[in-house]
């Protein structure tokens, strides 16, 4: 099922009003585009050149300066879209591990440095929905306690990840609504759950609108994203709409 043209209509309609509920972030003039004395182009030759000690303040100076550091956006575009081979629980030596993590933590800097910027950084949009449904942890040999531990703690790593970076993807603006539409009404329910949580308090008005469709596709639409938030949705509401709204298709 692509998404359909109605579909995107609602979820940009969905996304402005997100946008306008939220608060107004400064604007930077852009004689003031320095942190710590250094101007912005300084920071981002500190993260082509990883410079490990230097690196965490370069993230700093990026949020700092918010929608004005939008020359930031194709390096930490990057840095989020590079190749990551997943850490294999019972395989990878604790030396690996470490190294995995930390190219994690400084992907999530990097995420929170795009979502300070804000809506110039929709170019990222596509990258960032790849490393949220990208593995990151395989219990390839869960042999002791240690490892039942360490996978446990992997996988909130994981979670937070995944909640990070929809929250990120939410305050990109319209220009990421076809990307979010597109998830939505993907048949695989990982990508689309994924979609309902970049919504999150917005994606119960556009399954609302979806079952008040005219047509099948939409309504069976609308009540797959309504059972993707069946942890909030009581279970007789959507036995209901079940059994009332959706068509069977032709």
């Amino acid at each position: 099922m692509n998404a359909s043209r109605f579909l995107q209509k609602i979820v940009v309609a969905t996304m402005m009003l997100i946008l306008m509920a939220g608060s107004a972030l400064p604007v930077v003039a852009t004689d003031d585009m320095r942190y710590l004395g250094k101007p912005l182009t300084y920071w981002l030759q500190v993260l082509r050149d990883r410079n490990e000690e230097m690196m965490s303040l370069a993230f700093d100076a990026i949020r700092g300066l918010g929608p004005e550091a939008r020359q930031a956006v194709p390096e930490l575009t990057a840095i989020v879209a590079a190749p990551f081979n997943p850490i294999r629980i019972g395989k990878d030596s604790p030396k690996a591990i470490a190294r995995k993590l930390y190219d994690i933590e400084v992907r999530a800097e990097a995420i929170d440095a795009l979502a300070a910027i804000g809506e110039s950084a929709s170019a990222a949009t596509a990258p960032l929905i790849r490393w949220a449904l990208t593995t990151r942890v395989i219990p390839e040999a869960v042999r002791n306690t240690d490892d039942e531990e360490l996978f446990i703690e992997l996988i909130m790593m994981d979670t937070e990840q995944r909640m990070r970076i929809a929250s990120a993807i939410g305050s990109l603006g319209p220009d990421a609504s076809e990307a979010i539409a597109s998830l939505v009404a993907s048949p695989d329910p990982m990508k689309r759950k994924f979609g309902v949580a970049i919504l999150n308090e917005g994606a119960p008005p556009i399954a609302s609108k979806l079952l008040r469709s005219r047509k099948c596709d939409d309504r069976a639409l609308g009540l797959a994203i309504l059972k993707d938030m069946d942890l909030v949705v009581a279970r007789p509401h959507l036995d209901w709409l079940q059994n009332r709204i959706v068509c069977e298709a032709n």
